[in-house]
């Protein structure tokens, strides 16, 4: 299974890195950021809040994006003495972009991410390591930084996955380099 989810992973990024290069000559601006993102994973109305590190890469030509998104888990959480750690997650997103207004702008992103879920706890409990694969979307702000050029601030909102039982979503804010 776990092979599984490498080649998965190594066929996203190897299929976004085709798309950074490929698209690179028709593309207005190639970025790349990092974000800090406070995650939720809701299970049954109970919540775990783990960290993660966002490094995102992408292309922009006529206000919409692609964007190959990497997230890495900096700590876990715990429910009932379960701790819940997304150790990674994968995705592959459209983004749409709105006009930059003021130094500002909106962006919405649809796609599709991989993510894997670790759980662990004492003996009795449930302990496995599951993938979680299916429709993401986002929405975030960008704000130009007056003294940086070609950087912007993201504040965004980001669901990864989301089923009957299990959501999981998460706050970000960072930064983006434009080239």
């Amino acid at each position: 299974m776990e092979n599984k989810l490498m080649l998965k992973t190594i066929t996203a990024l190897l299929l976004s890195l085709a798309m950074l290069t490929s698209f690179k000559s028709f593309a207005d601006t190639p970025y790349i950021g990092i974000d800090y993102i406070l995650g939720d994973i809701d299970i049954s109305s109970e919540n775990a809040e783990p960290s993660l590190t966002a490094i995102r890469a992408g292309v922009s030509n006529n206000r919409i994006a692609f964007e190959a998104q990497y997230l890495i888990s900096n700590n876990s959480d715990n429910i009932y003495r379960m701790e819940f750690d997304l150790e990674k997650s994968v995705g592959l997103y459209t983004v749409l972009q709105s006009e930059t207004m003021s130094g500002f702008r909106f962006d919405v992103s649809l796609g599709y991410a991989m993510n894997e879920l670790t759980v662990s706890g004492p003996e009795n409990t449930y302990n496995s390591k599951d993938e979680y694969n299916g429709f993401a979307w986002g929405v975030s702000i960008q704000q130009e930084l007056p003294f940086f050029d070609n950087t912007q601030v993201r504040l965004g909102y980001q669901s990864l996955y989301k089923d009957s039982d299990l959501e999981i979503t998460g706050i970000s804010l960072g930064l983006t380099y434009q080239f």
